[in-house]
């Protein structure tokens, strides 16, 4: 995605904040589409680069093709979301940042490149898998080829011999854009313990991949779960970092992620509707 931090919902994947999500869906399922509107005049300041436009829809202020100011949106889940935000930005100030920097320092890129590329390999049949059911089968078998190239030739996904030898680039999608290819709207925003913006259809997505994860089959729990949550945090290191220097500049920071993760959302979804408009 265009914007680092909408990738931050995917971090830190592990059990027992999926099995969290897993009941917030149940119990919130009802509200997706309620709730009152927030005040939400703070300056998003997320959209660099980008002039605003005339148009409007609302009272929404928009920045640039589809992005908005959502200044009406409604967050059911507000109460719960705040709560944790607050746990979470505890948790990336004081380990996760600090955690990544380390990381980043002491590692040579050479073992950090092969640590990223084995556990690419890893999720390639579920990215398959992803885009079949999104109707797009020349992918998935370009998926399946990078997979089968690269645990032979790549020596179990450390080296990428399909990207570098065979121009098979990667490409990333997950349960939740699968949903969304069918109509399933975002539902509600929603905050996950470590994993941080979401909504609760990607929250639901994540619930759904999860027995596709191999690494639950190569490794017994509880190692399986610290595995997976290597698997994340080594991907989104280097995005962690910034986390301090967006927020401190936020007048409201969970408004500020909250708008961030909508925007996203909505700039997606206009990306993905003129994509189809052009094929036909």
């Amino acid at each position: 995605m265009a914007i680092a931090w909408l990738t931050l919902s995917r971090m830190c994947l592990a059990a027992s904040p999926l099995l969290f999500s897993a009941g917030v869906l149940f119990s919130a399922g009802a509200f997706a589409q309620s709730g009152q509107p927030v005040d939400d005049d703070v300056e998003p300041n997320v959209v660099p680069n980008v002039e605003r436009t005339n148009e409007s829809s609302d009272g929404a202020q928009r920045f640039g093709p589809n992005m908005t100011a959502v200044a009406e949106y409604r967050d059911p889940l507000i109460g719960l979301n705040r709560a944790v935000f607050a746990f979470n930005d505890v948790s990336y100030r004081y380990v996760l940042v600090p955690a990544a920097r380390t990381y980043l320092n002491v590692t040579p890129e050479p073992v950090k490149q092969g640590i990223g590329n084995f556990f690419y390999n890893l999720r390639t049949p579920i990215y398959a898998l992803n885009h079949l059911l999104q109707g797009r089968p020349e992918q998935t078998v370009k998926d399946l080829g990078r997979f089968v190239v690269n645990t032979t030739v790549g020596i179990a996904g450390i080296f990428d011999p399909a990207d570098s030898w065979l121009d098979m680039e990667r490409q990333v999608t997950s349960a939740g854009d699968t949903m969304a290819q069918y109509g399933v709207g975002y539902g509600a925003y929603l905050v996950l313990p470590f994993i941080g913006s979401s909504n609760l259809r990607n929250a639901g997505g994540m619930l759904l991949e999860m027995p596709l994860n191999p690494i639950q089959y190569m490794v017994d729990d509880p190692e399986a779960t610290v595995v997976r949550v290597f698997d994340n945090f080594q991907l989104y290191a280097p995005l962690i970092q910034s986390y301090l220097d967006i927020t401190d500049e936020s007048e409201d920071p969970y408004i500020f992620m909250r708008n961030l993760h909508i925007q996203g959302i909505q700039r997606d979804a206009a990306y993905a509707e003129q994509e189809r408009s052009e094929a036909n």
